[in-house]
């Protein structure tokens, strides 16, 4: 088992963009998620310095969302939260598994179990963003959720 933490707010995945250089469309990906997705791997290859696991592995990850100004509150508490708003837990998760194809696995192909979570940090936590990868047993055909406790 991979663990490891990614410190500063979550970025999610850019949306593909289109324009027209020259009377040519083009498409490209905006950059803005670059500097994101570089911390995750400078992460991850602090946790883990083998080769990219082969076969299916899963992975959960948890994406602890800065808190709000409008939800900081000097004599209330401040639990931890859902955050219901952008960015989508899709592209965040999407930024991730990108920045970790040939670092953790050979292709993203192979994570067959994900596990996400999104939630808006309490009044004294940092934003981050947690990484756990496994292997995962080729023989459970079960449609839950195994343990994450094969050797890595």
């Amino acid at each position: 088992m991979i663990t490891f933490t990614v410190p500063g707010v979550p970025i999610a995945q850019p949306r593909t963009k289109a324009t027209a250089v020259g009377g040519y469309a083009r498409v490209y990906t905006p950059k803005t998620a670059d500097a994101y997705k570089a911390s995750v791997a400078l992460a991850f290859g602090q946790a883990h310095s083998g080769p990219p696991l082969t076969g299916p592995v899963g992975v959960e990850i948890t994406f602890l969302m800065p808190r709000p100004k409008s939800m900081i509150w000097k004599k209330r508490p401040m639990p931890r939260e859902w955050h219901t708003k952008k960015p989508d837990l899709d592209n965040l998760a999407k930024a991730v598994l990108d920045s970790l194809a040939g670092l953790a696995w050979v292709d993203d192909s192979q994570v067959v179990m994900l596990d996400l979570t999104k939630r808006i940090a309490r009044g004294d936590e940092k934003p981050y963003t947690a990484v756990t990868i496994w292997h995962v047993d080729r023989v459970d055909t079960s449609p839950k959720r195994v343990e994450k406790t094969g050797s890595i």
